[in-house]
């Protein structure tokens, strides 16, 4: 009798026990467990998307952005995602890289896109993103034209030789141009926000982004400054 009481406590405990180790292991997936889903190279930075945990049935998911130079991570931000119960994955994430900061876009079905610039420095910010119309008509395009900016796209895109052109809204809302999107590489021209009239010539490659020239318009003239340098 005693043995079988023994063995009856035995199965009860490996079953609690059993139990207390899915327990865990569940709460460390739902609320702990970090995962890296999306990352993308400027040079020597690089921003990597992460998920934290995971979303509960429909419930917000966390994630976490780090800015990285040369490996050495500077900067950091959380997020939450609302996306009908979705996970933190590539396809909620746009990626805009600038001078002194990268933009980030994160957008779900149940939430405002939202912008968090990551700056080379350490700060950070970020703002609610309300679609293309404000972007195009607030913020950092306030006392630029769009449809100036467009006009001067569509002039360097001719300058070298690109016919398909498509427009787009950057993370921090400036207009730019994609003149190629093909077998993984993409080549894009970008306003460049800090100089009037001129505009930034890159491209990306399995996420990485170099830099291949830098164009102006002066007295309706495209002018090559023959120069692969912020300045």
């Amino acid at each position: 009798m005693k043995k079988v009481i023994k063995v009856i406590l035995g199965i009860v405990l490996s079953v609690v026990l059993v139990l207390g180790l899915l327990d865990g292991l569940f709460i460390y997936m739902i609320k702990y467990h970090v995962e890296t889903v999306a990352k993308e190279s400027y040079y020597e930075y690089e921003v990597v998307m992460q998920s934290v945990g995971a979303p509960l049935f429909f419930s917000s998911a966390d994630g976490r952005l780090l800015l990285k130079k040369n490996d050495t991570i500077i900067n950091k931000m959380d997020f939450t995602l609302s996306d009908d119960g979705g996970n933190i994955r590539e396809d909620v994430w746009s990626v805009s890289w600038y001078k002194d900061h990268v933009g980030v876009v994160i957008q779900g079905t149940e939430q405002d896109d939202t912008l968090y610039n990551l700056y080379y420095n350490g700060k950070t910010n970020s703002s609610v993103v309300n679609g293309q119309d404000a972007i195009t008509t607030q913020g950092d395009m306030a006392n630029n034209n769009a449809n100036e900016i467009r006009k001067e796209l569509k002039m360097v895109a001719d300058y070298l030789h690109y016919d398909d052109i498509d427009y787009g809204i950057s993370a921090k809302g400036w207009m730019y141009a994609t003149l190629y999107n093909k077998d993984g590489v993409t080549r894009h021209l970008n306003y460049y926000e800090t100089h009037d009239h001129e505009y930034v010539y890159q491209e990306t490659k399995n996420g990485y982004t170099t830099i291949l020239g830098f164009y102006k318009i002066e007295n309706g003239q495209v002018i090559d400054e023959h120069t692969t340098s912020w300045h």
